[in-house]
């Protein structure tokens, strides 16, 4: 293997490991994860919190057993109703905010309004702000229009993410001006031609907007937090409160929609950012 190799696939496994540990580690016992990563040691049915020891990590289990997963699935509802929150989250965003996206950037592109370029510096100066500096005026908005305890609350804010804009744009600035154009020839207005003809050349960049917006919604912490009661948080929140018993399940569960859904679009992904000119 060549140094250049090595240098790559270090790192690499580097950042795989800790999802390899906690796919393992879902297949310790509840007596093997409270010995282990708490201080708590239950022989019986007993806690003595008084035995204090360091973390003693593992990446394969003394005994493998499914109880973790029988007691996340079966024994515990509270963990499916906290995934469909998760969902009911992220799912709204990532189809509003291609809804939207998609026809903001044709405007942005094809508009022949002398500002636009101003217009469009602000969306990028929002779209460059950390979420936490957005956290105060989107919590005192929501207070004004009676969104407070509303999921409404984080996903109006999450479809009309600047982001989604800038890919959309980067990726229309690419395609040759000539099939619009064959559409005007045509008769066809803006909005035939956006329909008709940019819309299906959207695919590649609408692809990898809708994966890294679900993984960047599927992820949120402090929004919920801050907008939500405990009956509608999502899974990101819970895990904080989950039991230290099916924490290595609970996580990797947690995990896992984002895992299968970045392997069956990668392609889509790279190829979306390669094209809308993200680097």
């Amino acid at each position: 293997m060549s140094k250049f190799k090595l240098f790559i696939w270090l790192p690499a496994i580097a950042a795989l490991f800790p999802v390899l540990m906690v796919f393992t580690n879902s297949f310790m016992s509840g007596f093997e994860i409270s010995t282990r990563y708490t201080h708590l040691v239950r022989p019986g049915n007993i806690f003595f919190a008084d035995e204090i020891h360091f973390v003693r990590m593992t990446l394969l289990p003394d005994f493998v057993t499914l109880s973790q997963y029988s007691e996340l699935l079966f024994n515990n509802p509270v963990y499916i109703g906290k995934l469909w929150n998760s969902i009911a989250l992220a799912l709204p965003i990532v189809v509003g905010q291609l809804m939207i996206s998609a026809p903001a950037a044709y405007a942005f592109e094809m508009s022949r309004f002398r500002y636009k370029e101003w217009v469009y510096l602000v969306y990028i100066i929002v779209m460059l702000m950390p979420l936490q500096v957005s956290l105060v005026p989107n919590f005192v908005t929501a207070q004004a229009l009676g969104l407070a305890d509303s999921r409404l609350a984080i996903i109006l804010p999450g479809i009309f993410n600047p982001f989604g804009v800038f890919i959309m744009r980067q990726y229309l600035r690419n395609l040759p001006r000539d099939y619009i154009e064959a559409a005007f020839i045509d008769g066809a207005g803006h909005l035939k031609a956006f329909i008709l003809v940019i819309a299906p050349l959207f695919k590649t960049a609408a692809a990898a907007l809708m994966l890294l917006t679900f993984v960047e919604n599927w992820n949120l912490v402090e929004a919920p937090h801050l907008f939500l009661n405990a009956a509608t948080e999502p899974l990101s929140v819970y895990l904080a409160s989950a039991d230290a018993e099916i924490i290595f399940a609970a996580s990797f569960f947690y995990l896992l929609p984002c895992v299968l859904i970045f392997l069956y679009g990668q392609e889509h992904m790279i190829q979306g950012i390669q094209l809308s000119g993200v680097k």
